[in-house]
């Protein structure tokens, strides 16, 4: 019986709504931007939740607000029975359910956006909500419920989850791609002489991620006083940048579509052949039995990402 729980003052759904708000934005003034009223509001009835709980949810740094290890467990709960009730009211109503996708930038341009007609319809005309999100994020945001499903690299999983919680769906492999312009005429783009390549303006990653830092020292050992022509925050501008024959750039094998048909010369790059790296989808195994998705619609979802 819930009698027992709803027998105090502190709960109520616009409580818990609020804690939500202001757990997924980071702070209260954030949650309830210029709407003084409201943030005082929201702080008062976090501290009821707090006094109901008999717990400390949140943790202040400096103007924003961290959740404490209860309070992570009470948002996940929160979002979860919300979700929930969400997904009853649509069924109701005989309207599709929400789904949210995250995966880094390439990859959902790159992968998942040319799979989005096949997945809304494996998911029986699902909304889709597309995140752009780092790999830890992903796992992160996978866990507490926040995504349903992450296009990610494999070793962001740990052991457990890649066994239980994800499929494989590719192995990237790395090019070195330049516009013939940048070419000096005569030279073949041999990747596995240095001089062929150290002296081309280079399109680089910045933001010092594992792709990031390992281009970096590959092109810092063959030319220790190279200096990137263009730092960019994606590999799609890195693509770009190569397109337009302003960059040479390193990009993954799902990235090289449209490549030779704009004029660009790509090839293995041997430094990082033993770097490919397996993406996996990775999904939370109690959030799918909650949302009802079965284990054959998760592996159809998968294949047809691998296409």
């Amino acid at each position: 019986m819930n009698d027992s729980l709803f027998s105090r003052d502190g709960l109520s759904l616009d409580r818990l709504r609020s804690f939500l708000a202001v757990a997924e934005a980071g702070s209260i003034a954030k949650a309830a931007p210029d709407n003084l009223s409201r943030q005082a509001q929201m702080s008062r009835q976090i501290g009821e939740l707090e006094a109901f709980f008999g717990t400390e949810l949140t943790l202040r740094r400096g103007k924003t607000l961290a959740l404490s290890p209860a309070g992570e467990r009470l948002a996940a709960l929160v979002r979860q029975q919300f979700e929930d009730l969400r997904d009853f009211h649509r069924e109701q109503h005989q309207q599709p359910k929400t789904f949210r996708i995250g995966a880094g930038a390439s990859l959902l341009e790159w992968m998942v956006i040319p799979a989005t007609k096949e997945i809304r319809r494996i998911l029986r005309g699902a909304s889709l909500h597309l995140e752009v999100m780092r790999s830890r994020e992903l796992v992160e945001s996978v866990r507490e419920g926040s995504l349903d499903f992450a296009a990610v690299r494999e070793d962001a999983l740990s052991e457990e989850l890649r066994v239980k919680a994800s499929l494989r769906l590719s192995s990237m492999t790395f090019h070195l791609c330049a516009a013939r312009s940048l070419i000096p005429t005569g030279n073949k783009l041999g990747l596995s002489t240095v001089q062929n390549w150290r002296d081309l303006p280079w399109a680089v990653l910045s933001g010092g991620g594992q792709l990031d830092v390992k281009i970096r020292g590959i092109l810092k050992a063959s030319c220790p006083t190279m200096t990137p022509a263009v730092e960019c925050t994606s590999l799609l501008q890195v693509k770009e940048l190569v397109i337009r024959g302003v960059c040479a750039g390193i990009l993954p094998s799902m990235g090289m579509h449209g490549l030779t048909e704009a004029g660009v010369v790509s090839r293995e790059f041997e430094p990082l052949k033993d770097y490919g790296r397996p993406l996996v989808l990775h999904w939370n195994e109690r959030q799918m039995r909650r949302r009802e998705v079965a284990e054959s619609t998760i592996k159809e979802l998968a294949n047809n990402l691998r296409a």
